[in-house]
């Protein structure tokens, strides 16, 4: 039988465990995306064997699980996930799986699942030296902006620390009056790790031009190797303010963690507009993400 609770601050070194032991650079399944957006999901959380186990009850659209994180027996755990399902009389489906996680559900249950990609969930995953350095032609347009930041403003960078908290806080409420209020959920999942940043083990840092702050972001690592930018917050106006933000964050995260090779700056939406600035950065990959559900009857 799978057992499930709520999602709580407890969980995070649950989450640094199994991620580990699965080599996971899928943002979908970070401690930080999944703690930090319970306004817009509920989620939430087990084991099962050697493997953890997460459903998501979100306010729009079906109930569903995420791949069970692990290196544990995978058999077991999809049957007593499907089990569950069965039993709540709910849809029996996957979101945010990867190519690996698609092949793994294909062998477990050849021909059951349909599978869909959703390209709106792709992460993209960029080099952390690109990032640091902006060199060659592809990201001269970027390099010009920060040039530009550098010569209009007298300008400092920062790590993020407790202090600085309600500086994000007045970016925030200057951006939302200027976007028809901004999004409830971004700004509680925003919020949230204030709260909770000793146990979060985050990372994050601050611009300021002429002793204001302009600028903010925050992320936690994934592996090793992969650090995971969860929210890039400017003050609109401010030219140069995101590349800047950018640049100066990887070159901290270099110096904190030098082993560090790859930033996940997820997903798109399927925005165009965020997919085209996306884009722009020049992603090593994308991350490939695809639904599963179960074909009831096959």
């Amino acid at each position: 039988m799978l057992d499930l609770e709520p999602i709580t601050i407890e969980h995070a070194p649950l989450f640094r465990r199994y991620i580990a032991a699965a080599g996971s650079q899928n943002s979908s399944v970070s401690f930080g995306n999944v703690f930090l957006w319970s306004l817009m999901c509920k989620r939430n959380v087990g084991l099962f064997g050697d493997r953890l186990c997460l459903e998501f009850l979100c306010r729009r659209g079906n109930p569903f699980y995420a791949f069970p994180i692990g290196s544990g027996e995978l058999l077991p755990v999809l049957e007593a996930m499907r089990e569950r399902s069965h039993s709540l009389n709910r849809p029996f489906l996957f979101r945010c799986i990867t190519a690996g996680e698609k092949e793994a559900l294909e062998a477990a249950f050849p021909g059951r699942f349909a599978f869909l990609a959703d390209e709106g969930n792709f992460d993209y995953l960029y080099s952390a030296q690109s990032l640091a350095t902006l060199a060659g032609k592809k990201l001269h347009g970027k390099r010009n902006h920060c040039n530009r930041f550098e010569a209009a403003h007298q300008w400092r960078f920062q790590e993020l620390t407790p202090d600085l908290f309600d500086g994000c806080r007045e970016i925030v409420r200057r951006w939302d009056e200027n976007n028809d209020g901004g999004d409830e959920e971004e700004n509680a999942a925003m919020e949230c790790p204030f709260g909770h940043w000793d146990k979060l083990d985050m990372a994050g840092g601050a611009l300021f031009a002429e002793e204001e702050m302009v600028a903010f972001t925050f992320g936690e690592r994934l592996l090793p190797d992969t650090f995971d930018v969860h929210f890039e917050k400017a003050l609109e106006g401010v030219e140069g303010a995101y590349p800047m933000v950018c640049r100066e964050f990887v070159r901290l995260l270099l110096q904190k963690y030098p082993e560090i090779e790859y930033i996940n700056r997820e997903e798109d939406m399927g925005l165009p507009g965020l997919r085209k600035a996306k884009q722009e950065w020049y992603p090593l990959s994308l991350l490939e993400k695809y639904s599963a559900e179960w074909k009831e009857g096959a």
